[in-house]
């Protein structure tokens, strides 16, 4: 992915980034708006068939009991209301939305105009009307409203089914513009944000628990105009460095406070698939279905527990005020951070910790930065050694030394068989792993802490971070 930026514009970039989200969330929109008018549209579909049923129901019972009682039927006025039904039936007939087939078993103008032709026989008779003629009449009133009961069923069903299927197809496509807003964000985060705040605090050291927007004014216009005298002029590598560093604190500035909105949005995509499991079982749904809605309910908890972990490593603290955590807890967000690009690059991480449960109460926050800093660097040395495939070869494993806690210090030791440290291939231009170890050393020793790269014997890089776990103002 670095080559690929490397070859386009800041300009472009952003371009495409803001094009590509305007564009989902557009997508996203037009669904939102097709969910409305098609549930308003059957919601009318409906209301129109439940009120055509109601009003042939009420005549034929109007009817059933005129002749129960052995009364004259008001045949003009019923051959009105009859006439009156044709208008509603055939608003339905012509609705784009009700299958042909459900048309074919529905009543037609056909069913009316015998009815009324019957009702007409009934009324220029002058006799009583006969059993078959009575008959015939009660007949055909009770095949219509069989009918009208039969498509009023087969409509509301399928309506559901409808909208039902449109806000799945909804929840799934706002799943995928989240990850890919996400992916988005951490570009950002890991090529942008990072770096400017770095920068600015290697600038500005009084001010380096609050940059502030003018900091970065100031930064800018040093940069600009060379006139930094204070700044320390580095070498190729120095500049490299800051430079990624300068990425990396832009994006965690921008997704710090992005992540919550992201947040809220894969909750209210539970949520609403919470809601359609609920309900599942009065809509009859399938298994397949069902099974469908529970994978889709996984992966957005997954999303919704990445982003919340993603949320408290890029919120960042003051330092030493960080949030106390257990040495297991502290590694299940590490993990949970690096576990999809070392999946993607078939990077086999392996934890044992012989006491999980030690607090740390004393610059979390920061030595989970070193940790992935260093999972970082073990990661491109693997990635030099096993330029291809490399399956079920590359391996990272941390231990957590004992002896250490006897000290009241946390000894924690990354091994991986990468190539060695500062080594490059021929082909590589790049600069070799373990390339920023001593700003890793000076960042530890702001409080106490160290950081040492060896090679064993068994042509291994290890890597131990010591901290105390108390600060100097805690004893």
């Amino acid at each position: 992915m670095k080559n690929i930026f490397s070859q386009i514009s800041l300009k472009r970039i952003f371009s495409l980034f803001t094009i590509s989200t305007t564009l989902m969330l557009i997508v996203v929109f037009f669904f939102a708006c097709k969910q409305y008018f098609l549930y308003r549209h059957c919601e009318k579909l409906v209301d129109s068939s439940q009120q055509l049923l109601f009003q042939f129901t009420g005549i034929k019972e109007h009817i059933n009991a005129t002749l129960l009682n052995k009364k004259t039927l008001n045949s003009t006025e019923l051959i009105k209301e009859i006439q009156g039904l044709d208008i509603q039936l055939q608003s339905i007939l012509d609705d784009i939305l009700v299958p042909e087939e459900f048309k074919l078993s529905f009543i037609s103008q056909l069913d009316l105009v015998n009815i009324t032709v019957s009702l007409r026989s009934i009324q220029n008779n002058t006799d009583t009307p006969s059993g078959g003629e009575l008959s015939s009449l009660s007949t055909q009133l009770r095949n219509i409203q069989s009918k009208l009961n039969s498509f009023h069923m087969l409509i509301s069903r399928y309506t559901q089914k409808q909208l039902l299927g449109l806000q799945q197809a909804l929840v799934g496509l706002l799943a995928i513009v989240i990850a890919v807003v996400s992916i988005m964000l951490l570009v950002i985060n890991k090529y942008i944000t990072s770096p400017i705040i770095h920068y600015c605090k290697s600038l500005f050291p009084d001010e380096s628990d609050n940059i502030t927007l003018f900091s970065l004014h100031k930064t800018i216009e040093n940069l600009a105009m060379g006139e930094n005298e204070k700044a320390h002029v580095p070498n190729v590598s120095d500049t490299d460095e800051l430079a990624r560093l300068y990425r990396y604190s832009s994006i965690g500035h921008l997704l710090g406070g992005l992540s919550h909105e992201l947040t809220n949005l894969s909750n209210g995509a539970i949520n609403y698939t919470q809601a359609i499991l609920d309900i599942s079982t009065d809509l009859q749904l399938d298994s397949d279905s069902k099974q469908l809605l529970q994978k889709l309910f996984k992966e957005e908890r997954k999303m919704s527990h990445l982003l919340t972990n993603m949320t408290t490593f890029t919120s960042g603290s003051k330092t030493g005020e960080a949030k106390a955590l257990t040495v297991d807890e502290l590694f299940e967000q590490v993990k949970s951070l690096v576990r999809g690009t070392f999946k993607n690059e078939g990077i086999e991480l392996n934890i044992v910790l012989s006491d999980p449960a030690v607090m740390l109460n004393n610059h979390v926050g920061d030595l989970q930065l070193v940790i992935l800093s260093a999972l970082q660097n073990c990661r491109i040395a693997l990635n030099r050694r096993y330029t291809t495939g490399g399956a079920g070869l590359k391996k990272i494993s941390i231990t957590l030394d004992e002896t250490a806690l006897s000290q009241h210090k946390v000894s924690i030791n990354i091994q991986d068989n990468g190539a060695p440290p500062g080594s490059t291939r021929t082909d590589d231009n790049s600069q070799g792993s373990w390339h920023n170890i001593n700003f890793c050393k000076a960042f530890l020793g702001t409080f106490d802490g160290s950081i040492d790269v060896r090679r064993n014997n068994d042509e291994n890089n290890i890597c131990t971070i010591t901290i105390p776990l108390q600060s100097k103002q805690n004893t």
